[in-house]
């Protein structure tokens, strides 16, 4: 029991280190991105100088990046994350907002893509047939050379929610990892043996072979997560979802900095947070 509290706590830590490292690192991207500083409002005729001057020094206050970072951090320090200069609410509200709504696509698409990458792997080891075996891989293959945003345009061509493309993207990585795995298990020696002495497929699979694969299903639970909220982000922004992934496209296109370091921020979180998870679900499963 105490053995893997430290080891828990050296994990929290170097998730909260990399993710404040990702944040900054994404502002500091953004910072140095040409046209930054730059506001479209200035080319406006009808203003005068004062007003294009107050523009100008809405911008000053991130001109220097210590001197950002070291404001973020002791607001951050008081739950303020500060407000969004695109459009001007507090950075906290939004992802309250958006963030939920991500995160039930993302559920709901690991949760497709895992009931379709299971029910297809245990049918081809169960009936042991080079049809159902050719056909995950045919169509496996087919998804993983689909770019992501194809899929999303599908999605929203055809009205699907956007989970349905969350698992779409996931369900060939799931897939074919799953498959080797089961397949590894199936082909041990005990395993043969037991088939030598007339168990049957189902008390096979369910006592022996997915035991003996829990383990490194445990770490792929934890990693389709990762990609599925990677994936979700390019998704909602052309499927027009009001999530995380349509706030941090529009931040872009507006250079909004606060708000384009808080998303990452929070998209490091998730990222390092469910490869974490893995590696702690994969050493417990052993």
């Amino acid at each position: 029991m105490t053995g893997w509290i430290p080891k828990l706590g050296k994990r929290l830590f170097l998730l909260a280190a990399l993710s404040l490292a990702g944040g900054l690192l994404g502002a500091t991207l953004l910072r140095f991105a040409p046209g930054y500083g730059m506001d479209e409002r200035e080319l406006d005729p009808r203003l005068s100088q004062a007003s294009r001057e107050a523009i100008r020094n809405e911008h000053r206050l991130h001109s220097g990046l210590l001197s950002f970072y070291g404001t973020y951090l002791a607001r951050a320090a008081h739950g303020d994350f500060g407000r969004s200069e695109w459009l001007h609410r507090p950075i906290a509200d939004l992802l309250k907002e958006r963030f939920p709504i991500t995160m039930r696509s993302v559920i709901l698409g690991v949760l497709t893509a895992w009931a379709a990458a299971l029910l297809l792997s245990l049918a081809a080891l169960f009936f042991r047939g080079w049809f159902l075996d050719l056909a995950g891989t045919l169509a496996s293959g087919f998804l993983i050379a689909l770019p992501g945003a194809v899929v999303a345009l599908f999605a929203m061509y055809l009205r699907a929610p956007v989970f349905v493309a969350i698992g779409v993207v996931t369900f060939p990585k799931i897939f074919r990892y799953l498959r080797n795995v089961l397949n590894h298990a199936y082909e041990q020696p005990y395993i043969l043996a037991a088939r030598a002495r007339g168990i049957g497929q189902a008390r096979l699979l369910l006592r022996h072979v997915l035991p003996l694969a829990a383990p490194p299903i445990a770490a792929l639970l934890g990693v389709s997560i990762s990609m599925a909220f990677g994936a979700a982000i390019p998704i909602e922004a052309l499927c027009d979802s009001p999530g995380i992934g349509q706030l941090a496209w529009l931040a872009a296109l507006n250079r909004d900095l606060p708000l384009i370091m808080n998303l990452t921020l929070v998209v490091t979180i998730v990222t390092v947070a469910a490869n974490s998870a893995a590696d702690f679900l994969h050493e417990r499963a052993q």
